[in-house]
């Protein structure tokens, strides 16, 4: 399954059907080779990922080409910017995770890997037979299809996918959700990401952390609680709870900020979000850990709102994140 994966692709939700091999692009852009931004030592994630400033911290792998089109994503730089990174063999993505594993990481975290899975999983297998031994961390916007997946089960360890939107219980089957498709560009978002999510899940069942509270094996799913709560944070917590067990570990993200396409001269395509044009309020977010709570998700982890300033990346200067 590994090597057919570019042959009609179905890495994610759009199952484009292009052949990567003969020289075709699907909506994300990704060809055969590997969209490459930024391999870095990232002390900004949640704590069992980053372990304690200054020490270890995660060895992030930012990846070009994302399948997702969010109107106001913080790596748009790289993930929405046609030109952005170098393509690569799979030799060099091995060498730089070796390159961050020698700089004391936790472990190798793959940013919005999903266009380039199949490559990814040889470049996993061939760290792996040389005895590369660092937990694997999977870091999706969550619109993985299952055949994604099942080619990196058994090379994943942690699965962090973000779960981005509520189904809207309005819609009939199969209809398509216009508020999804404004903000993140796929219509069926809701339905694809339950699907991933509850996947990733049965593979690596809940989080585990070892002795330095590190995370080792399991699922972390996270959510940025948006203004209005147009990302439905009042349906997606209760699903998790019932699908995923009240043990789940969920990090509830404070830090939106008007970003990308929210920022430009021709953002009135977004009139009818009012929300988006600025921060979220405290008592929004209070809201939404409060239901967390209620709800029994005791491993909720939570920031504060000035997290929207803090973890906002900047991918044209040397050091990107402040």
């Amino acid at each position: 399954m590994r090597t057919g994966a570019f042959k009609g692709c179905r890495l994610c939700g759009h199952n484009c059907l292009v052949d990567r091999f003969a020289g075709q692009v699907g909506r994300c852009g990704a060809g055969q080779k590997i969209g490459l931004a930024l391999g870095v030592v990232h002390h900004g994630e949640e704590p069992p990922l980053s372990g304690v400033y200054p020490g270890g911290g995660s060895g992030a792998i930012f990846f070009t080409r994302c399948n997702l089109a969010c109107a106001f994503c913080q790596n748009w730089q790289i993930s929405q910017t046609v030109g952005a990174g170098v393509e690569v063999e799979v030799d060099v993505l091995v060498e730089v995770m070796y390159q961050l594993a020698e700089a004391g990481v936790h472990n190798i975290n793959l940013v919005s890997p999903t266009p380039h899975v199949a490559e990814i999983a040889k470049a996993l297998e061939r760290a792996k037979n040389r005895g590369f031994r660092l937990p694997i961390v999977y870091n999706t916007g969550g619109y993985d299809s299952l055949r994604a997946l099942a080619i990196m089960e058994g090379l994943v360890d942690v699965y962090l996918p973000d779960i981005k939107i509520g189904q809207d219980p309005t819609l009939a089957p199969g209809e398509p959700d216009s508020v999804a498709m404004r903000l993140f560009g796929a219509g069926d978002y809701a339905f694809v990401n339950q699907q991933a999510v509850q996947e990733m899940h049965r593979q690596t069942g809940t989080l585990t952390l070892d002795g330095r509270g590190l995370a080792v094996r399991g699922l972390l799913v996270r959510h940025l609680v948006l203004p209005d709560n147009l990302a439905r944070t009042n349906l997606v917590l209760p699903w998790v709870a019932e699908r995923l067990g009240t043990d789940s570990f969920v990090s509830l993200m404070a830090q939106y900020h008007p970003n990308h396409r929210l920022m430009r001269d021709d953002a009135s395509e977004y009139r009818q979000f009012l929300g988006l044009t600025r921060p979220l309020s405290v008592r929004e977010y209070d809201r939404s850990v409060d239901q967390a709570w209620e709800l029994g998700l005791v491993n909720t982890f939570v920031q504060d709102l000035s997290a929207a300033d803090n973890y906002r990346p900047d991918f044209s200067k040397p050091i990107v994140f402040n």
